[in-house]
């Protein structure tokens, strides 16, 4: 975020794409969400509380990842992703930054876009840490 801090100037929130509460070996969204609110230590960046999150999972769903799943499977798990999802905070006129770890075919990202547009946001952007290659 610090290296890209003109494209975080309009950002309201930061969310992290929840894990199922009963993840093992643990919640690894979460967990670097309380790192990266840990770390930012000035506040600067709109980085949601970790003990108060906006978005929470709240029961475990059909993966979407892993060889061969395909496309209207992952769409699926990707629905029943956002349906586990429960809004704890109003995101209404809010530009929001999406956290997740892996990016694949976007199924998620979309599905917990328009979640949150529908509940008032006014714009959704996301941020993850790996792209899968395209093609696998």
């Amino acid at each position: 975020m610090n290296d890209h801090a003109d494209e975080m100037a309009d950002i309201d929130l930061v969310i992290g794409n929840p894990s199922a509460p009963d993840r093992k070996p643990l919640q690894h969204i979460e967990t670097i969400m309380l790192v990266a609110h840990s770390e930012d230590a000035t506040d600067r960046w709109p980085i949601a509380a970790p003990g108060n999150p906006a978005l929470v999972k709240l029961r475990e769903t059909p993966k979407s990842a892993g060889g061969g799943v395909r496309w209207g499977e992952k769409m699926d798990a990707a629905r029943a992703h956002a349906a586990a999802l429960h809004l704890r905070q109003s995101v209404r006129g809010k530009r929001i930054l999406l956290f997740d770890d892996v990016f694949t075919t976007g199924a998620t990202f979309h599905t917990v876009g328009k979640l949150l547009t529908e509940a008032g946001a006014a714009e959704v952007r996301g941020l993850v840490l790996a792209r899968v290659p395209f093609g696998s």
